[in-house]
Order: structure tokens, then C-alpha cells, then sequence
């Protein structure tokens, strides 16, 4: 029995809908707290400065009633015009001295002690003559009944919207990307098994259908080489098994018989070939599952932070760093996570390459040394398994109108090729990547590294398709025949390759800045 998936060390991961479907609403869920953090802060800044106007009117006001009451010394009369302020809900204390500074008349609302609240004072003056002070004090408090409104109002709408994305994320992803991918997967471990006679079911006329489509005719075409092969061992059989008794009847055929077990031996060669397609072809699922991983750890990293700063929010001394951190954490996860997605679709697109030689990559344009740094950084976490260091040394300022995909495919097959053959032994090493300008009209790229190079046999033979001398053990033969590919027809350039055993290897590519025309 083949073993599963998970018998290689690939830990258990939440299913891709339940990701998808948290980040989703996690994500709108920030954004909804965002808009209402900021809607709260405006509404209580509103509040304060109408408390403010009111604050200045009433006291005003105030202080011009309290004038003859002051100047007559009637206190009752000044009781009685602090009673009449106090119908503002609003007002907390009202206190009036004479000139002199004693007390002539207050009154205190205990309710609002402890909010927050605003003052002003005022001099009470009649006829150019001072003669006290009037102190008013009201509470700021009032904004908590608008903000209540504001926070159901919200709460609502964010519930309603999470639930209606969800919905429609899910139904989408899973009728056009879940399912199909499922499908294929099943698909390559029939073929990986040796189950050659279960068809594969057409798709839409996208990358998948694509896909679906190559894994089909490659089906189709192990079924009848495997076919041939098991007619050519009868007649072989039959030649042994009557060999004997109809040499002296055959002798003159002898020279045909041989010639016929010639071919035979020749078509046996070129039939062994063209059954590594489907060893090649097992390893999609595999190959898929690398970016894959990657966006669901970016999924997880942004939920651990998203948690940090919910419990920031649940205990209610949020830090504006965290938040911050985490802006800046989701910005890079989603970027990475798209990335990925894109890589992905990328990997179905160089299966693709072997047997079409077009391509449907964009071009648009982009500084290499960032996209450089860029894939060197998405790589990461990769390179660190295999005990290896990548170095970047990138010129400032290289703008290319070109093709970043492709060329991000190009660097991302060197590196991994050299951490995958050049320290076979895990021992690590140092991969240098350097990107500088050439001329005026073009850039190079050139990979090195200090590892266990190549003779000159395995140098002929290294943009060979299928060629690989890992077979069985991560390598397919593919990753050189399309970085050669990338190179020469997507990028306008040339490539070529120097090594020595045991003196490490260099690979020097050359492209324009600005990409010729594909040719369709």
C-alpha cells in the first residue's frame, strides 16, 4: 500500500474552507472595529466641544443673573438662580465667590463624581467692578448614550456582513477551487498507484481544467505504452518459449528475429522514459502542497497576532504598537499568502510548459533587486531547513518592463536546485545571489555556490528534460529544462553554466530590461 500523505511528516492543518472562512471574517471583523473605534472617538469628540459651547453660553448667561444678587448681597436670590442653571442634566457643580474670595453661594450633583468633565470660570462684574467669581463645572458623560446607538448599529451590520462573505467566499472557493483541486489530487495518486484505467473528468478552461486536460492525455498515453510493452514481452515470451524447436526452421529468419528484439529492447528504453511522466505527474500534489503550507502558516501567524490584540481589547489596555504590529503583520501575511496562491498556480503552469510552449504570465514593471528580495524572503523558511545561507547582492535602481512571474520561477528553481544538489550531504553552505547591471540595455543574474559542483557529463546534460540525477529522491528533471525555458523564451536572454567537481558552480543569466514580444 502506498503510504498517505501524511506518513512523510506533513502535521495535520485546519481543512482550507475553515481558513479561508476565518480569515475572512477575522478581516472584516478588524476592519468593522477599526471604523468603530473611530467613529466612537469622533462621537465623544463631538459631544465634549457641544458641552463646551453649552459650558461658555451658560456660564455667561449665569454670570450676568448673578450680578445683583451679588451687588444687593441676597444670597437666597443667588440659590435660587443656581437652582434654575441646574435643569441642565449635564451640570455637576456651580460654585460663586465674593470679591473678596469667600463663598457666597454653590450646588454640587453628586451623580458624576467620577467622570469626566469640563470647567470654566468666569468673573462676575457690574460696572467695570468686580465683584466675584462663578465656577461652573459640567460632566462630559452624555456621549455614552449616542455611543450605545452607535455600538449596536455597528455590531449589527458587522454580524450581517461577516455571515454574507463567509457565505458567498465558501460557496465560490469551493465550487471552483476546493472541489477541483480534490479532484486532481485523487487523480494524481490513481496515477501515482498505477491505475491507469480510471478516466479523469474534464474541467472548466482554466489553470485547473488545464491541468486536468495534461493529466488526462498523460493517462492515456501510459495506458498505451504500458500496453505496448506488455505486447512486446509476449512476443518475446513466445520467441523463448518456441526458440528451440524452430531454430533449424528459422535459421534463415535469424537475422530478422534479432533485429526484431533490437527494436523491441530500443522501444523498452524509450517506453521506461515516458513512464517517468507519471512518476512526474505524481509529484503535482506534492509540489502543490508547498505554497499551499505556506499561506495556511501565514493564516495561522495572523491569528495568533489577531488574538494577542483581542485579549489587548478584551482587557481593555490596547496598545497602539500592538495594533501596529498587527496592521503590519496582516499586510505582509496577505501579501505572502497571495504570493503563494500565485505560486501555485505558477507550478500547474510549468507542468504545462513541457508539453505547450506558450505562456500566460504578465509582464509589467517592477525593480528586480526587490522582487529578488522578495523571493528570496518567501524562500526562507525552505533554505533554513537545509542548513544553506542565500546572500543577495543587488544594484539599486534595476527597473525592468518585464515578466516578475517567470523570473521569480527562474531564481526560485536555482536556489532550490543548488540547496538540493550542491549540499546533498545537508552539510549547508553559502548560495550567493548577485543582480547587477550589464549595459544600458541589460541586467544579469548570477547564482553561485560553494557546493560539490558537477562534471562535465552531468554539465551536458542539465537542461535536458526529465534529466535529473535525484530521481526518486525530490527531483522530477523539470526545474532546468524550464528554467532554460523562462530564459530564453519569456525573458529574451541566455543562459550558461560553470562547475567544477568539489569547486562549486556558477550560473550566469543575461536578459534586456525591457522583454522582446513573446512569439505566440
Amino acid at each position: 500500500m502506498n503510504p498517505r500523505p501524511s506518513d512523510h511528516g506533513i502535521k495535520s492543518a485546519l481543512p482550507l474552507r475553515a481558513v479561508i472562512a476565518i480569515t475572512v471574517a477575522v478581516g472584516i471583523a478588524l476592519a468593522s472595529a477599526l471604523v468603530y473605534l473611530e467613529e466612537a472617538t469622533r462621537i465623544e469628540q463631538e459631544h465634549t466641544a457641544n458641552v463646551q459651547v453649552e459650558l461658555e453660553r451658560l456660564t455667561t448667561l449665569t454670570s450676568l443673573a448673578l450680578r445683583e444678587s451679588l451687588w444687593q448681597f441676597v444670597p437666597q436670590q443667588a440659590d435660587s438662580i443656581i437652582e434654575a442653571a441646574f435643569v441642565n442634566p449635564d451640570i455637576t457643580s456651580i460654585k460663586v465667590v465674593e470679591g473678596a474670595g469667600s463663598p457666597f453661594a454653590s450646588k454640587t450633583r453628586n451623580d458624576f463624581q467620577d467622570e469626566k468633565s469640563l470647567m470654566l470660570k468666569q468673573d462676575i462684574v457690574r460696572d467695570g467692578v468686580k465683584l466675584g467669581q462663578l465656577t461652573i463645572s459640567m460632566t462630559t458623560a452624555g456621549y455614552r448614550q449616542k455611543l450605545k446607538a452607535v455600538t449596536i448599529r455597528y455590531g449589527r451590520a458587522g454580524i450581517l456582513i461577516i455571515i454574507g462573505s463567509l457565505l458567498f467566499i465558501l460557496f465560490v472557493m469551493h465550487r471552483r477551487f476546493v472541489c477541483p483541486m480534490d479532484q486532481l489530487v485523487e487523480a494524481s495518486q490513481n496515477l501515482a498507484q498505477g491505475k491507469l484505467e480510471i478516466p479523469i473528468q474534464a474541467m472548466r478552461h482554466d489553470e485547473l481544467g488545464i491541468l486536468a486536460q495534461s493529466l488526462e492525455e498523460t493517462r492515456k498515453s501510459l495506458l498505451d505504452l504500458f500496453n505496448k510493452v506488455e505486447q512486446r514481452n509476449a512476443e518475446l515470451k513466445e520467441l523463448n518459449e518456441h526458440l528451440e524447436q524452430r531454430v533449424e526452421e528459422r535459421t534463415r529468419s535469424l537475422e530478422e528475429t534479432l533485429q526484431t528484439l533490437n527494436r523491441a529492447q530500443h522501444d523498452m528504453i524509450q517506453t521506461e522514459k515516458l513512464a517517468s511522466l507519471g512518476r512526474v505527474v505524481a509529484g503535482v500534489a506534492h509540489e502543490l502542497n508547498t505554497p499551499i503550507g505556506n499561506a495556511l502558516l501565514v493564516a495561522s501567524t495572523i491569528n495568533g497576532d489577531l488574538k494577542e490584540l483581542r485579549t489587548e481589547v478584551d482587557s481593555g489596555n490596547i496598545r497602539r504598537s500592538t495594533l501596529s504590529k498587527v496592521l503590519d503583520h496582516s499586510q505582509l501575511g496577505f501579501d505572502i499568502f497571495f504570493n503563494n496562491l500565485e505560486r501555485a498556480a505558477r507550478i500547474v503552469g510549468d507542468f504545462k510548459q513541457v508539453a505547450v510552449d506558450q505562456t500566460s504570465e504578465q509582464r509589467r514593471q517592477f525593480n528586480l533587486g526587490n522582487v529578488s528580495s522578495e523571493i528570496l524572503t518567501m524562500l526562507n523558511p525552505a533554505i533554513r531547513k537545509t542548513g544553506c545561507t542565500v546572500r543577495l547582492q543587488a544594484e539599486p535602481d534595476l527597473l525592468c518592463d518585464s515578466f516578475p512571474g517567470p523570473y521569480g520561477q527562474v531564481l526560485n528553481n536555482l536556489i532550490m536546485n543548488a540547496a538540493l544538489h550542491a549540499f546533498a550531504d545537508d552539510s549547508g553552505g553559502i548560495i550567493l545571489v548577485t543582480v547587477k547591471r550589464l549595459n544600458a540595455d541589460n541586467v544579469q543574474l548570477i547564482v553561485s555556490d560553494n557546493g560539490a559542483g558537477m562534471d562535465a557529463d552531468v554539465r551536458k546534460q542539465i537542461f535536458d528534460p526529465f534529466f535529473t540525477t535525484k530521481m526518486g529522491n525530490g527531483g522530477t528533471g523539470l526545474g532546468m529544462n524550464i528554467v532554460h525555458g523562462i530564459v530564453v523564451r519569456i525573458l529574451g536572454g541566455t543562459i550558461t553554466v560553470s562547475s567544477e567537481l568539489n569547486k562549486g558552480t556558477e550560473i550566469l543569466i543575461t536578459f534586456p530590461t525591457v522583454s522582446p514580444v513573446m512569439k505566440a
